[in-house]
């Protein structure tokens, strides 16, 4: 997924980063994801202290494999170690079932749009 494909955005008011992610989270994405993530906690705004959560927008997705998974939870660990919270908004049922099936949804809150 090239970097363009996404939209941060950071609510001071919220104390959220906001990013908006475009298609399916799979091991042919994962790579230009992860670089935009990157580029994202990068930002002052998504420094330790600086918010409380971080929401990623997973809506147009369809469908998160094994390596997309594990992108997630690399994710998690990395607002986690900033003391944040990551939320997950999804439309996806299933997506939905595999949050559940691996335990993920025990970890960050998952919102879903149906």
């Amino acid at each position: 997924m090239p970097a363009n494909d996404t939209q941060t955005t950071y609510d001071e008011y919220r104390k959220t980063v906001q990013f908006q992610a475009s298609g399916d989270v799979l091991s042919t994405t994962a790579d230009g994801l992860r670089a935009a993530l990157e580029d994202a906690l990068h930002n002052p705004a998504a420094q330790a202290g600086a918010f409380e959560w971080f929401e990623i927008d997973l809506r147009s997705a369809q469908m998160v494999d094994s390596v997309g998974l594990n992108l997630l939870v690399w994710l998690w660990r990395a607002i986690t170690a900033r003391g944040g919270r990551l939320r997950l908004k999804i439309s996806s049922p299933n997506i939905e079932r595999t949050f559940r099936f691996t335990r993920f949804c025990e970890r960050v809150e998952v919102e879903l749009a149906r």
